[in-house]
């Protein structure tokens, strides 16, 4: 008989790494029956979906609000698929505002619990770690520092290494990507990464554009590059682009604006790690719904809001938040990134850091083997 797996996704990050891990599943055990919640991803390496993530990924305490109705509803129905569908595992990928009452509920009716990509309840919720305990069977982690967090509480906790290592991949060298996109090779080029949700980016993008303006305007040299995630269509931010300002949309080429970009403005999550694996000098910005900010503010106990920055246990990139988010701040300090040579040869040092923490590649193939070892 075979094995029948259900995943809950909420979010795009958490629907690339799960389209990974069931492409590997798959691929390392032949007659998996894999179904749950996901997107596009997970789909395309072989999951049945019940609902897709682009009804799911609200961030903000205010937002899920809104949609609580609708997310109470998509809650009780995965509940009553354990009992129908009766899975032989259930693989949580992060996603905690959702997946941890889940799992809650799930342990409640016999269910085994594999979580991947642990909650960072090491940043605002240290006491949940010892409830996770009580319902979580096994509990996979992408940075080391993890570890020792949550055996504390009696977690069976494994680092595997970040998933990223293994993506770090550009086809195309520097010349033949700026002649593809008609970019100057000698001429630096700023990079706006907005994030992966609505969200983020109506509440980032504008202002990395306006910001990217007034620097252009004073540095006519200077190339400005959107890198536009694959969940975002093009269409959907035309309205924003500044009619003076000379800019490039480019999806699907985000690694490589990555390497070759001068400096960057970067949606606070895993864009932050990648960046700086990358070793390209950036500023974090995040911004979101003021009460959620409001509320959020009084439980986040670690000093940084960027992984990249929590990874390095120092700040290697500064963090714009909320108010902060203003052209005379944020030009000045972009301006530093892309033109202060001693401050970029600085940053780069401190960079170069953050690489060594996450572990070596291989992260997935790991993952998909602790899974089975859990399925027997």
């Amino acid at each position: 008989m075979s094995k029948k797996i259900m995943i809950i996704a909420g979010e795009a990050s958490g629907d690339h790494h799960g389209g990974a891990l069931v492409r590997e599943l798959n691929h390392q055990h032949a007659g998996l029956e894999i179904f749950g919640v996901g997107g596009d991803s997970m789909q395309s390496a072989g999951m049945e979906l019940f609902y897709h993530i682009d009804d799911l990924a609200v961030i903000g305490f205010v937002e899920i609000l809104k949609h609580y109705f609708y997310f109470r509803r998509v809650f009780y129905d995965l509940l009553a698929k354990i009992e129908t569908r009766k899975p032989d595992l259930i693989i949580l990928i992060d996603y905690p505002g959702f997946n941890l009452r889940f799992a809650r509920q799930a342990k409640k009716r016999g269910a085994q619990i594999f979580y991947f990509i642990a909650p960072q309840v090491w940043a605002w919720a240290r006491g949940r770690a010892k409830k996770m305990a009580r319902y979580i069977d096994r509990l996979v982690v992408f940075f080391e520092f993890e570890t020792d967090f949550f055996n504390r509480y009696g977690l069976d906790t494994h680092f595997v290494g970040h998933p990223l290592l293994d993506q770090l991949n550009v086809s195309l060298g520097k010349e033949q990507f700026f002649e593809k996109y008609h970019f100057a090779v000698d001429q630096p080029l700023l990079v706006l990464l907005p994030g992966s949700r609505k969200q983020e980016v109506n509440g980032l993008l504008p202002a990395m554009l306006q910001t990217a303006k007034s620097i252009q305007e004073a540095h006519q040299e200077v190339q400005v590059a959107v890198g536009l995630a694959d969940t975002i269509r093009p269409d959907s931010i035309r309205s924003m682009l500044p009619s003076t300002l000379k800019v490039s949309v480019i999806q699907k080429e985000t690694y490589a604006l990555m390497k070759y970009g001068s400096a960057g403005m970067v949606a606070s999550g895993t864009a932050t790690l990648e960046t700086a694996c990358w070793n390209m000098p950036f500023a974090i910005l995040y911004r979101v719904a003021p009460m959620t900010y409001f509320l959020g503010k009084r439980l986040v106990k670690i000093p940084h809001i960027g992984l990249a920055n929590v990874v390095a246990g120092e700040r290697v990139a500064r963090e714009f938040i909320q108010d902060d988010i203003r052209l005379d701040l944020l030009v000045p300090h972009m301006e530093k990134l892309l033109f202060d040579h001693k401050v970029r040869q600085q940053i780069k040092r401190q960079l170069s850091a953050v690489r060594e923490k996450l572990g070596s590649p291989g992260a997935i193939d790991r993952t998909a083997r602790l899974v089975w070892e859990s399925l027997y």
